[in-house]
C-alpha cells in the first residue's frame, strides 16, 4: 500500500437518516490519520436489509450532502446508484479497485459490522481487495475469527454514540424529540419534507 497515490476509506450505508453518530464515526476514521480521503456511499438498497428505506433515495442523499460539505476530505458518492443491484459490497469494490488501480482502500466499520463481517456476501473476497478500519476501542475479549479478517483488520480509536436510525425514525413517528441525536441541516430536510411521520 506504500507506492499507492492514495489511501481512501469506503463508508456505506442506507443512512435513512443520517444522525450524529455518523458524523462521530466519520470523524474518527478522518482523525486516524490512516486515510486521505473518506468516500461517503449511500446504498440505493442493501441485500441484508429486509425493509426498505423510508426517505427516497434523492433526499437520503441530500440529508449526507449537507452535513459533510464542510469536510473536503469527506466526498458523498450515489455510486452503488449506478453498478448493478443487488449492491453488494464485494462488487462496489471490485469496481473500484478496478477504477483506481492507485488509490488503496480501506472499509470502513463500526465493531458491530465487524462481528457480524463474516456474514456478508462473499467476505473472504472482500478482503482481497482493501483492509478493514474499525472505529472502536481495540477489544479485548477473545472472539474465534478467522485469521485472515484479523490479519487485514485496523482498530481505531472511537466513541461510539448509542444513535440509531431506527431509534429516530420511531421517536419521529412518536412526536418525541430528535433534536440532540441529528445535526440541525438534517432535522430542517426530515421537516421540511415531513419525512418518517407515518412508517
Amino acid at each position: 500500500m506504500n507506492s499507492s497515490e492514495k489511501t481512501i476509506g469506503i463508508f456505506g450505508g442506507t443512512f435513512d437518516p443520517v444522525h450524529n453518530g455518523h458524523l462521530a464515526i466519520a470523524r474518527s476514521f478522518i482523525e486516524s490519520g490512516l486515510i486521505d480521503e473518506l468516500w461517503v456511499l449511500l446504498s440505493p438498497d442493501p441485500p441484508h436489509k429486509k425493509e426498505n428505506g423510508f426517505a427516497s433515495y434523492a433526499l437520503r442523499l441530500k440529508m449526507l450532502q449537507q452535513i459533510f460539505e464542510s469536510n473536503p476530505n469527506i466526498k458523498v458518492s450515489d455510486l452503488e446508484l449506478h453498478l448493478p443491484k443487488p449492491s453488494y459490497t464485494v462488487k462496489t469494490l471490485e469496481y473500484l479497485t478496478k477504477s483506481h488501480p492507485r488509490y488503496a482502500f480501506y472499509l470502513c466499520l463500526g465493531k458491530d459490522s465487524f462481528y457480524s463481517f463474516t456474514s456478508w456476501h462473499r467476505w473472504n473476497d472482500i478482503l482481497d481487495y482493501c483492509r478493514l478500519l474499525v472505529a472502536d476501542r481495540p477489544v479485548s475479549e477473545k472472539r474465534n475469527l478467522p485469521e485472515k479478517l484479523v490479519r487485514h483488520s485496523q482498530f481505531i480509536d472511537h466513541d461510539a454514540l448509542a444513535i440509531s436510525s431506527s431509534e429516530i425514525r420511531k421517536k419521529i413517528r412518536n412526536k418525541e424529540s430528535v433534536n440532540d441525536l441529528l445535526p440541525q441541516s438534517v432535522l430542517h430536510i426530515i421537516e421540511e419534507e415531513n419525512l418518517y411521520r407515518n412508517t
